[in-house]
């Protein structure tokens, strides 16, 4: 696009660079003045250009990742005819290397397995059991794992012998391969000692082929002076290189729509004036729209998330940054590392519970003829040794820290009364649970319409791709809108994972049907942000929003409460301030709440009155535990979000010591890269000294700002603005920006006396950072004179342990533990929480539900024994991988995951060992027994002794198969024993097929 046009490098529009860029035709640096002009360029070019764009912004790369952009440029540079490198003032003051040793593989080709580890060794690779980022490798057996310093993803070799059998890519995510190829070459060499500066660097590569171009050379200049503070004894090296890059390159100045044109540019009437003497295209997320609105206006409507506008001759590109004023999004697909920490995760030493014989303390896994057996040492050192085909019979006991639960004996049966007893207390609670879902499950509701075409076309602008777990949320949403019932769902999904999309969908498709929405929310700051979010993205339609809370002044709130009574209003923000008695609904159709934890105990009880025959929605990140309680129980619906956005980068949790150079350090990183700094201080009391400390800490050119809860709002909105605004680097704050601050360019957050806070607010504060797709850090202050308390070294470990996506949902589990279960209900389940733990007692409570229900519940108990040893060695996968697998494999529920499981350990961990072979042979078997009700099942000398239970039997299809010599009956026992293979035979059983395989019985 755009190819005809001569542009003007030496005065452009920002918004023409990427297509003066790629219309050039050649080899191109551009250094430019920013990181989000890097950005901005890089995701346009990767839109309209053929070529390979690579990007090194004015970042703080670690030496690995520096050193992969070093391999990816030598790569580029060799392997294409036409490329553009965007990179930054800093990019071009390091130091490079020209050259990297290479290791090239074939498939067939013979190399000793323990040569090439050496050679990855020597060459600074570090070996883990499972590769997770670049410059590890694994060896598993038969499996060579290697993340090489370039390239996207890792690779899996697979040796027979000393030959490889199999080269593959695999995803990081979930170590399964992705795709397999015949050769390999890949860098595998550090290169510590080549350095280069940066044009000596394109010297090696035939400089005279390229195009160099500097943005902005007097914005440059200043930059340059910055960059010598932060490293004072390179000064006149810098200096040197620098100057060189002014003798090589082209000048380009920027230029920019002023205001006055944007503010034109709003308006659609002037719009059309101007297309009758213009060549006018469009760039926009709301196509659909615009063409509606532009209908027989003579100018081109196009899908694109262009980042800027501009004008060259008579021809005029606007975006959605004129024509709306907001700020384009886009996000990069990233890979997050993998995440096998799991909070549920059994550990040597936690206390697990088994359904008959109650706590004890777990000790490990131990081999025993053969098989793997989980010890639990019970009372008076009794030791129970459970198979691990009967691990689905033990639980994680999560309850109150502090107290010891109840040990019992083997031989006593205390645990078996007590338990025997709290049934009973169970089943009536069951009863309680299902006359409230009776009542909610009421066809009295208000049954909202289908999707209308403005509701596509408002979808249509949403800047991001839905993750699946979004969409599925979407429609359960819109279902439950459709259908005659009340809704009462729970959006559950980790900060920034787009929870507040689903919410606008259903607020619009509430509107389309002519009734008022409300959003609440706990703080005037939050609500404020969604209040310009939600006039962001409903700008294009006739809809009314207003916001209502302390900070508007009376008249306003009068002119409201008037809108709304009088139905003027479509959808009303704001705090508590909505929960007064003045605030009266004309039509109110949908209740949206986010964060329903925050509100108060008074708050609530106002709540139930907005209830009434109301659809309800509510959002959050860390559901409180009797929220997650009756969204597990059915009580109330829950959707939850767990797939991390394209632009979600794991934030980097790290804890540093309280020491003025090492918290100096952590922020001056964050501000030499162009970012902003959070620094979290929960006392008011101390906030202004604090400030004082951090300013004479930082240079005189790092503004500082801070904000607390005592503040007037007004105050409080215009600080986080100017912060917004990048007028300040750093915001000193207590936990008021713990919900709501959505600050993209914010990339560091800092907590002082994180112990103080519960693992949901630390969760929730680190989630305030690296929300514009840039890697971000939370740095966790330890204050080493201080001693931790047994609850803070919990919540330290327990931040250590849970991974960086999709752990909100797990958090809200870990605080139960470290706070205590408390009521779902009421005070009578509490007994039963501290008995059984929180994890038996939910699988109790689901099970009696559902008898009560007549659903029908698979036998647990089932007496099978194969005769064959059926286990994972250690030495095919390590012990602490291998629990983590059996938990897997004991709740597949189909033949098929069976099948894809079985297929992933083969992928990963090599060929399967008879024994694993004969583990999967055995959960077929036990799956297919449960289906068809086996009582018992065991290997006897002369074939499989099947037991069914009784009420359960098919006599007639029995007696049939005993009649024609299938089975051989055996009275004492009411018992059948079957000869051949009993999968086969349990598989045609079930499909009803009366003739089987077998060898003849006497």
């Amino acid at each position: 696009m755009f190819e005809d046009i001569k542009f003007n490098h030496e005065k452009i529009y920002r918004g023409a660079v990427p297509f003066f860029l790629k219309n050039r035709g050649k080899k191109v640096i551009y250094i430019t003045s920013s990181n989000r002009n890097i950005e901005d360029y890089c995701f346009t070019l990767k839109d309209f250009y053929r070529g390979r764009v690579l990007k090194i912004e004015n970042f703080n790369y670690s030496q690995e990742e520096f050193q992969t952009l070093n391999y990816d440029l030598i790569a580029m540079m060799e392997e294409e005819e036409e490329w553009i490198l965007l990179t930054s003032l800093e990019g071009v003051l390091r130091n490079y290397f020209k050259k990297g040793d290479r290791l090239t593989l074939k498939r067939g080709e013979e190399i000793p397995v323990g040569e090439l580890e050496r050679s990855l060794e020597s060459n600074g690779f570090t070996r883990t059991y499972m590769v997770e980022k670049r410059l590890q490798y694994s060896r598993r057996g038969d499996i060579l794992d290697i993340f090489p310093p370039s390239g996207e993803t890792p690779v899996r070799l697979e040796f027979f012998g000393d030959e490889i059998e199999r080269i593959s890519y695999f995803n990081l995510e979930d170590q399964k391969t992705i795709e397999n190829t015949d050769t390999l070459d890949m860098y595998i060499n550090k290169n510590k000692n080549d350095e280069n500066s940066f044009m000596d660097f394109l010297e090696g590569f035939n400089l005279e082929e390229m195009e160099v171009y500097l943005e902005n050379s007097d914005l440059m200049d200043y930059k340059l002076e910055e960059y010598i503070l932060r490293f004072r004894d390179d000064e006149e090296l810098l200096r040197r290189r620098y100057g060189r890059i002014l003798h090589e390159s082209r000048k380009v100045e920027i230029e920019r729509f002023q205001s006055k044109d944007i503010d034109e540019y709003q308006d659609h009437s002037y719009i059309k004036k101007m297309a009758k003497n213009n060549e006018i295209i469009i760039f926009t997320e709301e196509e659909m729209r615009y063409k509606e609105i532009f209908m027989g206006t003579p100018l081109t409507i196009q899908k694109e998330p262009h980042f800027e506008g501009f004008r060259e001759g008579n021809l005029l590109v606007l975006t959605d940054r004129e024509l709306k004023g907001i700020k384009v999004r886009r996000a990069e697909k990233v890979r997050s590392g993998v995440n096998y920490s799991n909070i549920n995760q059994i550990r040597v030493g936690d206390y697990i519970i088994h359904q008959n014989y109650g706590v004890g303390e777990y000790l490990g896994i131990e081999e025993i003829n053969g098989n793997d057996y989980l010890a639990v040492r019970y009372a008076g050192e009794d030791k129970l040794y459970v198979p691990v085909t009967g691990l689905d019979r033990l639980e994680k006991y999560i309850c109150e820290p502090g107290i010891v639960p109840d040990i019992f004996g083997l031989g006593r049966k205390g645990f078996r009364r007590r338990r025997e007893k709290l049934q009973k207390d169970i089943m009536k609670f069951a009863q309680e649970l299902i006359r409230i879902q009776a009542k909610r499950e009421a066809h009295n509701g208000y049954p909202f319409s289908k999707d209308t075409v403005w509701q596509e076309e408002f979808e249509e602008g949403f800047p991001f791709n839905e993750t699946q777990d979004q969409l599925r949320a979407i429609d359960e949403v819109k279902a439950d809108m459709e259908s005659p019932k009340i809704m009462d769902r729970i959006v559950c999904g980790d900060v920034g994972y787009g929870k507040t999309e689903v919410a606008m969908r259903a607020a619009f498709k509430c509107i389309m049907s002519g009734k008022q929405v409300v959003l609440l929310a706990p703080t005037t700051v939050l609500a404020s942000q969604h209040y310009e979010r939600f006039k962001e993205r409903f700008q294009n339609f006739p809809i009314e929003i207003e916001l209502l809370s302390r900070l508007s002044v009376g008249s306003e709130q009068k002119s409201v409460v008037k809108g709304i009574r009088e139905g003027a209003v479509d959808l009303l923000i704001g705090t508590h301030r909505l929960l007064s008695g003045d605030v009266e609904f004309k039509d109110l159709g949908l209740v949206i709440i986010d964060e329903e934890q925050k509100f108060g105990v008074k708050a609530k009880e106002k709540l139930k009155h907005l209830r009434t025959n109301v659809d309800m929605l509510t959002l959050t990140a860390t559901p409180i535990p009797r929220t997650l309680n009756l969204g597990l129980l059915g009580i109330r619906d829950i959707s939850i979000i767990q797939t991390p956005p394209a632009n979600r980068l794991p934030v980097k949790t790290t804890f540093i010591e309280k020491k003025p150079e090492v918290i100096k350090e952590a922020i001056m990183k964050e501000i030499a890269r162009e970012g902003q700094v959070f620094y979290l201080y929960n006392s008011v009391k101390g906030m202004k000294s604090k400030l004082k400390e951090i300013e004479k800490l930082l240079p005189n050119y790092v503004k500082a700002t801070c904000i607390h809860g005592q503040m007037p709002s007004r105050d409080i909105k215009e600080r986080i603005g100017a912060f917004e605004n990048g007028e300040a680097d750093l915001l000193l704050s207590t936990t008021i920006i713990e919900n709501g601050i959505d600050i993209e360019n914010a990339n560091t957050i800092l907590i002082e006396n994180f112990e103080k806070l519960g693992l949901s607010q630390i969760y929730q504060l680190r989630g305030r950072v690296g929300r514009g797709g840039r890697k971000a850090y939370c740095h966790l202050i330890m204050d080493e004179d201080k001693k931790l308390t047994k609850q803070g070294e919990q919540r330290r470990d327990s931040l250590k342990e849970i991974g960086d996506f999709g752990a909100g949902f797990q958090l809200s589990l870990e605080d139960m533990r470290i706070r205590g279960a408390g009521e779902i209900l009421g005070e009578k389940q509490h007994g039963a929480l501290e008995t059984l733990g929180y994890d038996l007692y939910l699988k109790m409570l689901t099970e009696e539900v559902k008898r009560i229900k007549g659903e029908e519940i698979l036998p647990e108990e089932l007496d099978l024994d194969l005769g064959m040893e059926a286990y994972i060695p250690n030495d095919y996968i390590e012990a602490t991988e291998k629990i983590s697998i059996y938990k897997r494999v004991l709740v597949l529920e189909s033949i098929k995951d069976i099948e894809e499981l079985k297929a992933e350990i083969r992928d990963r961990f090599g060929r399967l060992p008879k024994e694993v072979e004969n583990l999967f042979y055995y959960l077929e078997v036990k799956l297919m027994a449960r289906k068809l009700y086996v009582e018992s099942l065991k290997k006897v000398r002369d074939g499989y002794e099947i037991k069914f239970t009784r009420d359960r039997i098919d006599f007639e299809k029995l007696h049939g198969l005993i009649m024609d010599g299938t089975l051989k009956y055996l009275p004492k026992t009411e018992s059948v024993v079957y000869k051949g293979d009993i999968l086969e035979f349990l598989k045609g059983l079930k499909n009803g097929e009366g003739e089987q395989e077998s060898e003849p019985t006497s």
